[in-house]
């Protein structure tokens, strides 16, 4: 399932189709030509979503029991996103981004104050890439913990906030993300492969008749990191 934006809306658009034939006669010197013609008088209605089309694949150690560590993020496709977890027993798993989703929802039902503060998988993906995609994508409520999507922290305590505040919750934060990478290079890595994530938003148009395919897209792209 590739991952979309929940902006949609429905815009009606002109189905303009040219059906004409073409018909050249020679003979002799004269050539016959017939016009084409054209009808707008078909409307379809389309679905606008916005979509992201880069996704990351993040690889993630258990480098003591119950710590978890980021050791390497790639940019793929958005459809090959995927978390691979490597556990101290020799255990092996491939998480899809919804299965992250769910054990990263978890985490934030069950232990609510130790978000950033925990080693444990369900921190590293949140502060990983997975969960720098997610946040753009299926669970948006993710940019409370991370300021690097919208660019500023949230924070619940106070509608308003200085300039400085923002700057330091911001630092903070950066510096608590990196935490979860194992080297300075790997989150240094990691921090551009996120905006180019960013970058890659588009918005593309489905029939809502239920025809497969796209009637057009056109890019943009996103001013966050």
């Amino acid at each position: 399932m590739t991952p979309t934006s929940k902006k949609t809306f429905i815009k009606k658009a002109k189905d303009i189709t040219i059906s004409s034939t073409i018909a050249l006669t020679i003979m002799g010197n004269s050539i016959a030509l017939q016009s084409c013609g054209s009808d707008s008088s078909n409307e379809e209605a389309y679905e606008y979503e916005e979509v992201y089309t880069k996704g990351v694949k993040t690889y993630i150690s258990e480098t003591s029991k119950g710590v978890f560590k980021i050791t390497d993020e790639k940019e793929v496709a958005i459809d090959s996103s995927v978390a691979i977890v490597s556990y101290l027993n020799g255990k092996k798993d491939s998480l899809s981004p919804k299965v992250v989703q769910g054990l990263i929802d978890s985490e934030v039902k069950s232990n609510p104050n130790t978000i950033g503060q925990s080693s444990n998988l369900s921190n590293a993906l949140l502060f990983g890439g997975m969960g720098y995609l997610l946040a753009k994508t299926m669970s948006p409520n993710y940019a409370t913990y991370r300021p690097d999507v919208n660019g500023v922290a949230q924070s619940s305590s106070t509608k308003t906030d200085t300039s400085r505040h923002r700057r330091r919750q911001h630092y903070g934060s950066g510096m608590r993300m990196m935490t979860y990478y194992a080297t300075a290079n790997a989150f240094k890595r990691s921090s551009q492969i996120h905006q180019n994530i960013g970058n890659s938003r588009t918005t593309v148009a489905r029939p809502t008749g239920g025809r497969s395919g796209f009637f057009h897209s056109s890019s943009h792209s996103s001013h966050s990191s």
